[in-house]
């Protein structure tokens, strides 16, 4: 019997410690969650550009997007928080059905925490929430759905495989990649990365899609004028070795210049000046960015998406006034801007004239007094980079063809920036190889100025031209490589203007 109870004592003793040991487990996890909720640094709780809200509310931006779940790269579906909503699919934002609905434009945005929004307030106040916003107040006739696919630290590398074995499946019409900063920070090469691009696109075009990429700003990367944070951001950025990011500028510069080469894209769309003209703070980090910033990057990209969109989707994008033709247009104080290129009949082939105007679609008007800075480009060789204003809007240039191994501009100059001015009393002439040799040559335009001479804008860049010289003096248009062109004597060797890379402004103002 004493042995039994010697048993039995033994039983309680162990009992009692497996429960001791459960407990003590239980308290060390308690303990580990709190410590690891106040380790949990996020830049923007002491950065000015939330400095009205309260602690809480900090704190609370800064848990949601921490405690977020992921399996691989991939998001965890089904999960929310106060500002972060991940749907059943593994998407930040609201359902969709997995099989594309009928009469549907589907945009899927691609990139890492930039594009997911790290530090946005709301789903709806990150970039493909803004854009979502921006093309729900037109009128298409049919739905958009834009779908936010970016996840953290997602670089080239990972979007590949990630549209490849995913978003595919989900019929995407367009896809926007928003890349840079992770690939820099990975120390990715250029043509690592150039390649991974061109493997995107070109499954595009094989499944289908188009395809937009975009390099992304950086703090320090481009012309704004940064606030002391934004400072200290640009010169205490890390790659993931630990190494100053800043001393790969220049590596950047190689991806810019990348892009520009790739062909078997929908469109490339170099956005690291987006934020040039803003004085205020948008970074909070090196490259995540404010509420602000993303409404930014979101109405830069819609003008392209716009244009895209409404080709591909069966209607047209042209209207006819006062027979001319137009294109899609750039958007200025709620106006629809169109820029027209045409190039004028002429007996003489070796004197053009070139038609340049500006339009206002909206208010079916001339727009006035319009500063242009027009980049005439052939086989990505600079021909011509140079101001010009019109009183009346309408620039036309007499072009000289010869075989010469620069362009001479001969006119008039007495406005800002040494512009040439348009006038009756002096045409402005241009002389140089110009339409010398038959081939494409680029016709690149930016607005300066426009309704007055004192009108500075920043946004009106990109409206992008090709003229097509061969022997028999046909002309094309083409929106997209892929799309098919048309040669037509009907419309007397015109050629309109549509969206593009806009021409960065340091370059300009060099």
């Amino acid at each position: 019997m004493i042995k039994l109870s010697v048993q039995v004592s033994y039983k309680k003793q162990a009992t009692l410690g497996i429960i001791g040991i459960a407990i003590l487990l239980l308290a060390i996890e308690a303990i580990a969650n709190v410590w690891w909720v106040t380790q949990i640094h996020c830049e923007f709780e002491q950065n000015e550009i939330f400095q009205n809200f309260d602690e809480v509310e900090k704190r609370q931006l800064c848990l949601d997007f921490y405690n977020l779940k992921t399996s691989g790269d991939e998001l965890i579906p089904n999960q929310s928080a106060d500002s972060i909503t991940i749907n059943g699919l593994g998407f930040r934002g609201a359902e969709f059905s997995e099989i594309k609905p009928s009469n549907t434009y589907r945009i899927f945005m691609v990139g890492g925490s930039t594009m997911f929004g790290a530090g946005a307030t709301s789903d709806e106040t990150t970039i493909p929430g803004y854009l979502q916003q921006l093309l729900n107040e037109k009128d298409f006739g049919f739905d958009i759905e834009v779908i936010n696919s970016g996840i953290q630290g997602a670089d080239s590398n990972t979007e590949l495989k990630f549209i490849e074995q995913k978003l595919v499946t989900f019929s995407p019409d367009l896809i926007i990649i928003y890349d840079g900063w992770n690939d820099l920070r990975a120390n990715n090469a250029p043509m690592e990365v150039k390649e991974n691009w061109e493997t995107i696109c070109k499954f595009g075009k094989e499944s289908d899609f188009d395809v937009i990429i975009t390099l992304q700003p950086i703090a320090g990367f481009g012309n704004k004028v940064l606030t002391k944070q934004e400072l200290k951001y640009a010169q205490t950025g890390e790659d993931y070795t630990n190494n100053p990011l800043i001393e790969s500028s220049s590596t950047y510069q190689d991806y810019a210049k990348n892009l520009t080469e790739i062909k078997t894209c929908t469109k490339t769309f170099d956005i690291r000046d987006v934020f040039d003209t803003e004085t205020g703070p948008i970074y909070w980090d090196q490259g995540h960015v404010s509420d602000r910033g993303n409404s930014i990057v979101a109405k830069s990209l819609f003008n392209i998406v716009f244009s895209i969109v409404s080709e591909n989707y069966g209607f047209s994008i042209f209207e006819t006034e006062k027979g001319v033709q137009k294109t899609s247009s750039l958007l200025y104080d709620d106006r629809e801007i169109v820029v027209t290129v045409e190039l004028l009949p002429s007996n003489e082939p070796e004197n053009k004239k070139v038609k340049i105007s500006t339009y206002d679609n909206t208010n079916k008007d001339d727009v006035l007094n319009v500063t242009y800075f027009l980049a005439i480009s052939k086989n990505n060789e600079n021909l011509l980079r140079e101001y010009f204003f019109a009183k009346d809007g309408i620039l036309i240039l007499d072009v000289f063809s010869e075989d010469s191994d620069q362009v001479q501009v001969f006119g008039e100059q007495q406005y800002d920036h040494n512009a040439y001015v348009m006038s009756d009393v002096t045409p402005l002439q241009v002389k140089g190889p110009i339409f010398s040799t038959d081939g494409i040559y680029t016709f690149d335009t930016e607005l300066r100025t426009i309704d007055n001479i004192n009108n500075w804008v920043f946004n009106l860049s990109g409206f992008h031209s090709e003229i097509n010289i061969e022997k028999d003096i046909t002309f094309e248009e083409t929106f997209t490589e892929n799309k098919s062109s048309f040669k037509t004597e009907d419309l007397l060797r015109k050629i309109f203007s549509y969206y593009k890379t806009p021409i960065l402004l340091n370059e300009i103002f060099k």
